[in-house]
């Protein structure tokens, strides 16, 4: 697996092999990486790197996201899901670099866990202006914004935390994460089909073969993607190569 490549390079010709491609990508996602993520959370209960709780405590969250994408996408295979499998895939890519980029420093790591913050503090935000666009007081929002600011206090030693978090296409163009290249080209095409743009609407949806292979790269990538975040996270954990 560790030689396979981002779908988007396969071809989709006449010798492309959508039943093999699918065979393959349901054993990575219903065994080969559960095997792997399972070997990775029992060292993690070891915590061989001496991780503080809220590190170890993000590396099991990690793992547990891979995990949880990888169980969905493999949902996804055989039906009409064309938009869930990029979505899928997307996230997948995402998490690749929010495992690299925690490990490449206690620091990295540090920033993205106070993020969590940061996002929940832009989603009340959001949530607040939802309310205020339709003529609803949100006192929930409110609430939840002051519960946020003295969490940030009493775990985070922040006694401000605003909404801007750090974001995931700077996030893999850091040092050490080094998938700028990689990630912005793929990102873009995997959202193309995640959202309902005017070529998928009106264009791609209606063909169902063209869906159908679409959803099998889409798939493959996703795979690529969470293969990619366990040997980086093995890499970390000092677990020897898989074979």
């Amino acid at each position: 697996m560790a030689n396979q490549q981002p779908a988007s390079s396969q071809s989709t010709g006449p010798e492309y092999d959508l039943e093999k491609e699918t065979a393959a990508n349901r054993e990575m996602l219903a065994t080969r990486i559960p095997v792997r993520l399972n070997n990775i959370r029992r060292r993690l209960v070891d915590n061989p790197q001496g991780y503080e709780p809220w590190r170890l405590a993000l590396a099991v969250d990690l793992v547990q996201g891979i995990d949880h994408n990888c169980v969905l996408l493999l949902e996804a295979i055989g039906k009409e899901r064309l938009p869930a499998a990029a979505w899928l895939a997307r996230n997948l890519l995402e998490l690749w670099v929010w495992i690299k980029y925690c490990g490449v420093s206690r620091e990295n790591a540090w920033r993205f866990h106070e993020d969590a913050l940061r996002d929940l503090r832009g989603l009340m935000e959001q949530v607040k202006k939802s309310g205020d666009a339709v003529g609803i007081e949100d006192e929930t929002s409110v609430i939840a914004a002051q519960r946020i600011k003295d969490v940030a206090s009493e775990k985070l030693g922040l006694e401000n935390i605003d909404s801007n978090f750090l974001a995931v296409t700077n996030a893999a163009k850091a040092k050490g994460v080094d998938l700028g290249d990689l990630f912005a080209p793929h990102h873009r095409v995997l959202s193309k089909f995640a959202h309902p743009t005017a070529g998928l609407v009106h264009g791609i949806t209606h063909q169902v073969e063209a869906c159908r292979q679409m959803q099998a790269v889409c798939t493959t990538q996703g795979v690529f993607f969470a293969a990619q975040s366990t040997l980086a996270i093995e890499a970390q954990l000092g677990m020897p190569k898989e074979d």
